[in-house]
C-alpha cells in the first residue's frame, strides 16, 4: 500500500513466511504465531488525530484475514491463506490444501491453504 503491485499476493505470502520464520527463530520455537492472508479490496488510510495517527486497512477482506488467522490455532499452521490469495498468485508457490471452512458472517465455505 498505497501502490498496486501485480504480484501483491506473492509479496503478502513472502512477508508472512518471513515474519513467521523470524519469530520462530528468535524464540527457538517457544512462541507460536499464526498469520492469516486474504486478498480483496480494502479501504486504506490514516485515522486518528492529536499526534496519534495510524495507518490502517478496513473492509471485508481484512475481516476474512482475521478469521483465517484464528483458524491457524485449529490447523496448527503458521500461515494460512484463502482461495482468493491463491488465485492472485503470479508465481508457483507450494501450498497445502486445508479444506474449506465456513467463516463467521459468511454463508459459503472458504477454501484454505497452508504454506509448505
Amino acid at each position: 500500500m498505497p501502490e498496486h503491485h501485480a504480484d501483491h499476493a506473492d509479496r503478502a505470502l513472502a512477508a508472512a513466511r518471513d515474519v513467521h520464520s523470524s519469530v520462530t527463530e528468535a524464540f527457538d520455537g517457544e512462541v507460536r504465531i499464526g498469520i492469516g492472508v486474504n486478498t480483496g479490496r480494502v479501504l486504506a488510510g490514516t485515522v486518528g488525530g492529536g499526534g496519534k495517527l495510524e495507518f490502517t486497512l478496513i473492509g471485508d477482506a481484512v475481516n476474512v484475514a482475521a478469521r483465517v488467522e484464528q483458524l491457524t490455532k485449529e490447523t496448527g499452521d503458521g500461515v494460512l491463506c484463502t482461495e482468493a490469495t491463491r488465485l492472485a498468485l503470479q508465481r508457483d508457490i507450494d501450498l497445502r490444501p486445508r479444506g474449506e471452512r465456513v467463516l463467521r458472517g459468511r454463508a459459503e465455505p472458504t477454501p484454505l491453504y497452508a504454506i509448505v
